[in-house]
């Protein structure tokens, strides 16, 4: 027996579908049959469809042949996982249980999306193993985060840049605090994704490295409440205030 990721309901295996890394009932499949709309086809020749969300407008790549679903939307067959409602608790949010969860998985995406940023390239779309349902990433398998070039409209896998990580930084997604350490490029990505700029430090890579080990160990991640006091200076007290050169969206 199987068990259906989005109603829970136990079935024979014969009886679901391998859907986003997920096993769904044919009733929760067919909840969804029209939700994803093909934008990018085996782009430069990579067994790779890019879809984007037909209800809120969110992207994914996906393997060719492959039955898939949004990242983030949830539906009137999904019931509540209580590892995610568990994070809704902890970021103190207080909508229902299916606006948080898409809260978190909307706020996943925009972060993993950040991670990817590079000059000259957007960011179209991720895969996250395990979203929408569980809020975070359950394994590592992914079909890849791929971007346009600005210049000549190509559509390639992206790679993580590499540039050097000496920023330490607070922004805000709506409800939920971020903090993390990256490059400025890394910071301006996040603020095009719609965060707001709370607080951001410059120091050395190590001692960036450093301040936010600490952070994560002391909030058990690296989102949280954006009523959780998070001191930057304190784990990072000889950190230089940058912050102003992060404008906040739409003050530009």
């Amino acid at each position: 027996m199987k068990q259906c990721i989005n109603c829970m309901t136990r079935l024979p295996r014969k009886e679901v579908t391998e859907v986003a890394w997920c096993a769904l009932c044919s009733p929760c499949l067919q909840v969804v049959a029209d939700q994803m709309k093909l934008v990018h086809d085996r782009p430069g020749g990579a067994p790779v469809q890019i879809f984007q969300c037909g209800w809120c407008g969110a992207a994914r790549s996906c393997g060719v042949g492959w039955p898939t679903r949004c990242l983030v939307c949830l539906d009137d067959r999904s019931v509540p996982d209580p590892a995610v409602q568990k994070i809704a608790r902890r970021l103190e949010l207080d909508g229902t249980w299916r606006a948080n969860s898409e809260l978190i998985a909307s706020t996943t995406v925009k972060i993993r999306l950040a991670k990817y940023f590079q000059p000259g390239w957007r960011v179209l779309a991720t895969d996250v193993h395990g979203l929408p349902w569980t809020g975070f990433r359950w394994l590592t398998k992914s079909h890849g985060t791929w971007g346009c070039n600005d210049t000549t409209g190509e559509v390639q896998q992206l790679k993580r840049p590499r540039g050097d990580q000496n920023l330490l930084y607070l922004v805000r997604y709506g409800k939920v605090l971020k903090f993390g350490r990256g490059s400025s490029d890394r910071v301006g990505a996040h603020v095009s994704l719609g965060a707001v700029p709370v607080l951001v430090l410059a120091a050395s890579s190590q001692e960036v490295a450093v301040a936010k080990d600490r952070l994560r160990r002391r909030h058990r991640g690296e989102m949280v409440s954006q009523r959780t006091p998070v001191d930057l200076f304190e784990v990072l007290p000889d950190g230089l205030d940058v912050t102003e050169r992060y404008p906040r969206p739409g003050s530009i």
